[in-house]
């Protein structure tokens, strides 16, 4: 079974959270002002940030981990189109509950905004300020890969008959959904100039902190978090199909996580960043607090299986497992783990008549390698 706590483990030893030895960084030197340009790029020359060597130089890799990420990205390829969703239009109108169709809806239109987003921030945001094109490549995958999921979502929408102005539309008259588009858009909008000066220490704390909201609670925890009332369906033998393609891109997302807090940590390393207390405690509680109003939206009584109150206390169990790959202090400590379950629904079984199946389900399935 997959380790669904830190699935991307890799075989380098990460590094760790400690301040540069000098606060000094060096400033960058454009490529036509630099001497020797004909002579090979040096590894221990790159920085995720601020670099000073060829961009479109793949090797030699100083972040051999970044182009395994990508590697392993590649293995799980699918398409919504691959998984079969007749049964979900039967249970749809014909099985769920009037409280579980609400639940239903409004994950689909909680995500479909939120991937767009994520695809935003890599693409837009972050990707573009990374010196080293190992990282950008995992990168522009995982751009890709937010496109795909946000695919995955319209197709679940076109094959119900959902009315998809009106889903589409929920995150701005959901006063619940919205607050957390709200706050992601403010992390975004606070990175998206292209001229941020990583010489400056303000606008570098700026970028590291934003970036850590996208990878560990953006994607860590409120997008791992958000897919469970689907999977509380899958388990009833409901939604089974929608419920299949979640668990495709979740693990996307948990790739993207991974991947994201060991940058911020690399960057940690290499540059003079030490991480506010109380910057991280109003994030974590901002988010706490938003989450915890939407599981009450979504679940105003429960459903068979699933509370809001189970929502919410996911949330801070998975936050405080986010917080120690980070290496910074649980959030909330004692939270416990309300969904045990979880874990395993998020494996993808392979329980399919070789004949009735694609064979690139079948690498997706069994040809990963969490390394």
């Amino acid at each position: 079974m997959l380790n669904w706590d830190n699935p991307v483990l890799n075989t380098l030893t990460p590094p760790a959270i400690t301040p540069a030895v000098s606060p000094t960084i060096t400033t960058v030197t454009p490529l036509e002002q630099q001497p020797n340009l004909t002579a090979p790029v040096s590894a221990s020359d790159k920085r995720v940030l601020n670099g000073q060597t060829d961009i479109n130089q793949l090797a030699p890799f100083k972040y051999p981990w970044a182009w395994n990420y990508f590697l392993n990205a590649n293995k799980n390829h699918w398409t919504p189109l691959d998984i079969n969703m007749a049964q979900d239009i039967q249970d749809y109108h014909h099985k769920l509950s009037p409280a579980e169709r609400h639940v239903y809806e409004n994950v689909l239109a909680y995500l479909t905004t939120s991937d767009i987003l994520a695809m935003r921030n890599i693409g837009l945001a972050v990707m573009e300020k990374m010196s080293a094109p190992e990282l950008q490549i995992y990168q522009a995958r995982q751009v890709y890969e937010e496109a795909l999921h946000t695919w995955t979502y319209q197709h679940c929408i076109e094959t119900l008959g959902l009315d998809q102005g009106e889903i589409y539309n929920r995150y701005r008259v959901v006063p619940e959904i919205n607050r957390k588009i709200q706050i992601a858009n403010r992390r975004l909008s606070a990175i998206m100039r292209p001229d941020m000066d990583f010489n400056n220490p303000d606008e570098l704390n700026t970028f590291v902190i934003s970036y850590l909201f996208f990878a560990a609670v953006f994607e860590g925890c409120w997008f791992y978090n958000g897919f469970s009332p689907i999977f509380s369906l899958q388990r009833r033998g409901l939604m089974k199909g929608t419920a299949e393609q979640l668990q495709y891109i979740m693990r996307d997302e948990v790739m993207h996580a991974g991947f994201g807090i060991r940058t911020i940590k690399q960057i940690m390393v290499e540059n003079p960043v030490t991480l506010d207390p109380q910057a991280l405690r109003e994030m974590w509680d901002e988010c706490e607090a938003a989450e915890r109003d939407y599981a009450h939206y979504l679940l105003p009584s429960p459903i068979l299986g699933y509370s809001a109150a189970d929502h919410s206390e996911q949330f801070r169990y998975i936050a405080n497992r986010r917080a120690h790959q980070l290496g910074i202090s649980e959030p909330f400590p004692g939270a416990q783990c309300r969904l045990a379950w979880l874990d395993e629904q998020a494996n993808i079984r392979k329980e399919k008549n070789f004949f009735e199946t694609r064979v690139t389900e079948y690498q997706t399935g069994a040809g990963l390698a969490w390394t």
